[in-house]
């Protein structure tokens, strides 16, 4: 599991670029009849703009950049919401009648062919569960995570009446990692209470993951922050880790 998510420290680039040739895609019909026709560009606006349809506007200014989005967005629904909008694309281009909308040319640029072209391999490898991982595991999206420090601290779990002993191994704004030999569940919510330079924190979390780091079983919890100061709390823990730069190695006594 610990190489898997090395792996995934930095969004993959053809992600990225696709992004932004699919965001870009409106802006190059409109540079393409600028060039082609000569016309002011207040002109070829004011002509676009009269087409209004829903479908009209829908297949010349949002269905790319939809597309853009749902890529940029890495999540299971975005993955099967991008397969639709490319499905939708690439029927429209075989269909493409010459000199209609939304191109006004023989055929679709050849910018089109290229983003169609990038997007249809990705749908090829898609098919591999490796690639679509980033989509189901949030655990692989580590350029989402919030900044995070090593620490060992002594912590304690409350769930209902039982308590558990705990310790955490790193942190963040919104969330951490510990050891954890109890009973537990996925998306299970309990509380979490330790003391950190003198501050006690008690917050309500959910558990998100449980898997191995550096060779210890644990899980990663997301805090559920009932309260204001509750988060300014962790924001201080952040903020005395952070001075240091260095990992907190004296345990603290349980709250």
């Amino acid at each position: 599991m610990s190489d898997k998510i090395t792996s995934m420290k930095n969004k993959p680039i053809i992600f990225t670029l696709l992004t932004f040739l699919c965001l870009a895609e409106p802006l190059m019909k409109v540079l393409y009849f600028k060039v082609h026709t000569q016309f002011d560009l207040s002109i070829i606006m004011g002509n676009l703009l009269v087409r209004n349809g829903v479908r009209e506007v829908l297949d010349f200014w949002l269905i790319f950049p939809i597309a853009g989005l749902l890529i940029m967005k890495l999540r299971r629904w975005s993955y099967f919401s991008f397969m639709g909008v490319l499905s939708y694309i690439v029927y429209n281009i075989i269909f493409y009648e010459k000199y209609s909308w939304p191109y006004y040319s023989e055929s679709p640029l050849m910018y089109h062919y290229v983003v169609v072209g990038l997007s249809s391999c990705i749908f090829v490898a898609f098919l591999s569960p490796k690639v679509r991982e980033p989509f189901f595991d949030r655990r692989v999206r580590l350029w989402e995570c919030m900044e995070r420090f090593p620490v060992r601290v002594q912590c304690s779990i409350k769930d209902g009446p039982n308590y558990y002993q705990a310790e955490l191994l790193n942190i963040s704004r919104t969330g951490a990692f510990m050891t954890h030999h109890g009973p537990i569940g996925m998306g299970e919510n309990m509380e979490l209470s330790f003391t950190y330079a003198g501050m006690t924190i008690e917050l309500p979390i959910e558990i998100v993951h449980s898997f191995p780091f550096n060779q210890q079983s644990g899980i990663g919890v997301r805090f559920q922050f009932s309260s204001i100061p509750q988060y300014f709390r962790v924001v201080r823990v952040m903020r005395e880790l952070k001075l240091k730069k260095h990992p907190a190695t004296a345990l603290t006594k349980v709250a």
